[in-house]
């Protein structure tokens, strides 16, 4: 595939569904980091409550998914440092080095955090509510890198 072809077919695409994730997280998150349950000791969300956080969870992990499956591939392509049978903690270490994003470990923190988040322990409320304020500190960190990766991508594709 060439570098056009790249940018056609698995870039611009990979832009599109990074970005409407990224929105909708965005938005999730501006609500959700203002909910009274972060700062009391109430133990029970209401119904709006729970979809906002569960819009907040779900985005948090397709766009991760989104950036790790499809446009940090396609980006690591684009310049032609792809290796398909690598394993994903190199690409994601050449990602840093090139400056596409800032940080592999931080990028390992994030799928951890998202990992804790995706499962649900009802005897332990107090859990749930932890990892659920460390998600919600850690959106702008998310956020930012997504950015890099974009603003990487997009600077590379104006120069083609």
């Amino acid at each position: 595939m060439n570098k056009q072809e790249v940018i056609t077919y698995k870039l611009q695409p990979a832009l599109v569904e990074c970005e409407q994730h990224q929105r909708r997280l965005h938005s999730a998150w501006v609500e959700a980091k203002d909910f009274s349950y972060w700062t009391s000791d109430a133990q029970e969300l209401n119904d709006d409550q729970v979809r906002t956080l569960d819009q907040l969870l779900f985005r948090f992990g397709k766009l991760q998914d989104a950036i790790g499956s499809r446009l940090l591939p396609a980006t690591l392509q684009l310049v032609e440092e792809w290796q398909e049978h690598e394993p994903f903690l190199d690409k994601l270490n050449r990602a840093e080095k090139l400056g596409m994003l800032p940080s592999a470990q931080q990028w390992q923190m994030l799928r951890e955090l998202r990992n804790q988040t995706a499962h649900e322990y009802p005897d332990q409320p107090e859990r749930v509510k932890a990892n659920l304020r460390r998600l919600l500190e850690q959106v702008p960190i998310l956020e930012a890198a997504y950015r890099q990766l974009e603003d990487w991508a997009r600077e590379r594709i104006r120069t083609k």
